[in-house]
């Protein structure tokens, strides 16, 4: 019988990731040999808000050089690869999918971050880390496939250093309305483990984590989104090569207007937030 973990690898896995990547890389004339965070962004900033979401939280948490951070679900490593280059952290990334894993730790080398970034394939709900071996950790948008939140939430904060700080982007349930499917992280309702945004922000206090900051960044999903439609309906990103599109499948595009059709109805919330172990 099929394990929660094993379907959504069933979900995630596409096959052939890196060399889609790669020819997309190509076409859009990036020499795949000597890439920058630049170039890779449209594909591997794998969330909402993309890119300004990884800068937004790189502000917010207000990392310094040399810290060790844990990027969990960190997917094709961009946010990874962000937060060393931006700020010099050191950033071990986990996923549970191993061909992300692979195009991650591929990507980082062909972008001259070998060396500060590492992926490697596990559960988010057994770190294999031991107690307080990072000084920050993150997340972005990855709760969503998880339904034991209180064993994820635990494991985070049991791996952070007394002081150590933990933020997030992350999808809430909203209005209480059922979703519209197929999603970005979720192909049926089974897949999906949404709570609300007052649920999350009680859990990360209930597993001994003190808030810092909460914010509400519904709006400007939706306005991000808005904006990212418009582009598509002028033609200024209906036939670029290189995109999430890649890693969402087939079913992108419906993926994409199902998220936003969501969003907009208020049957899901976006949240940001800042927490930090006690001393």
């Amino acid at each position: 019988m099929p394990t929660i973990e094993s379907d959504l690898q069933r979900h995630y896995s596409q096959g052939g990731l890196l060399e889609r990547i790669l020819a997309a890389l190509r076409a859009a004339g990036k020499d795949p040999d000597a890439l920058t965070l630049e170039d890779l962004a449209p594909v591997d900033e794998f969330h909402s808000r993309g890119r300004l979401a990884t800068r937004d939280l790189t502000e917010l948490a207000a990392f310094a050089p040399g810290l060790r951070v844990l990027d969990v679900g960190s997917g094709l490593g961009g946010p990874a690869r962000f937060l060393a280059s931006e700020r010099g952290c050191d950033v071990t990334g986990i996923d549970l999918q191993p061909e992300f894993c692979a195009v991650a730790t591929e990507l980082s080398r062909r972008s001259g971050m070998a060396g500060s970034t590492r992926f490697r394939q596990g559960s988010a709900l057994e770190l294999p880390f031991p107690d307080g071996a990072f000084d920050a950790a993150w997340t972005i948008q990855v709760q969503m496939n998880i339904a034991d939140k209180r064993r994820l939430y635990s494991e985070i904060a049991r791996v952070l250093r007394p002081g150590g700080r933990f933020v997030f982007q992350d999808i809430c349930a909203g209005n209480g309305e059922d979703l519209h499917y197929p999603l970005p992280w979720a192909s049926r309702p089974e897949q999906s483990f949404l709570i609300s945004a007052d649920a999350l922000r009680a859990l990360l206090g209930e597993v001994g984590l003190r808030e810092v900051l909460w914010r509400d960044i519904t709006a400007d999903t939706i306005a991000w989104r808005k904006a990212q439609a418009s582009k598509m309906a002028a033609g200024k990103g209906a036939a670029a090569p290189l995109g999430i599109h890649l890693v969402l499948g087939d079913r992108a595009p419906e993926k994409m207007a199902n998220t936003a059709r969501n969003v907009e109805e208020g049957r899901i919330t976006s949240v940001q937030g800042l927490f930090e172990k006690p001393l």
